[in-house]
């Protein structure tokens, strides 16, 4: 009976780790969640987890709608995982460093793109911020989710 809990929660904490991510927004640290994308990737792309692809897509509106962007989370994450799953080229459960550079690909682009919609100083100085908060803290976060989810 312990080990079935145990299991579950294993298998259950990427799920409770994008939610308590994307719901803890501070203005600096996290704004809008976005440290929530950091296990919708890992979780995604890196070490896929059954199901978690409907509830990544679910976060990535939330992000939209938190961020008031148009759909450019849930698009692009879609189109990213049509890409990976469609072609036998590229093969990312096998990447080193737990895949953190097609990480910085990933959102650098979406981040990128969101600056040059409405360039100004204030919002290439965010981006930048935001895009350093990401990249330092997905070695953390993916290696609790590695470390929760191995036996």
């Amino acid at each position: 009976m312990k080990g079935q809990i145990i299991k579950s929660l294993q298998v259950l904490f990427p799920f409770f780790i994008t939610v308590a991510l994307w719901r803890l927004s501070a203005p600096w640290i996290n704004p809008g969640g976005i440290l929530a994308i950091v296990p919708i990737f890992y979780c995604s792309f890196i070490r896929p987890v059954p199901y978690f692809a409907a509830f990544a897509i679910l976060i990535c509106f939330l992000l939209d709608y938190k961020f008031n962007t148009l759909l450019i989370w849930t698009v692009f994450y879609c189109m990213f995982y049509v890409v990976i799953n469609l072609q036998t080229f590229i093969d990312l459960t096998h990447t080193n460093r737990d895949g953190i550079y097609p990480f910085m690909g990933f959102v650098g682009t979406v981040i990128l793109l969101l600056v040059l919609s409405h360039l100004s100083l204030v919002n290439m100085l965010s981006g930048a911020v935001m895009f350093l908060i990401l990249v330092i803290m997905y070695i953390p976060i993916t290696t609790t989710i590695r470390a929760v989810q191995d036996d």
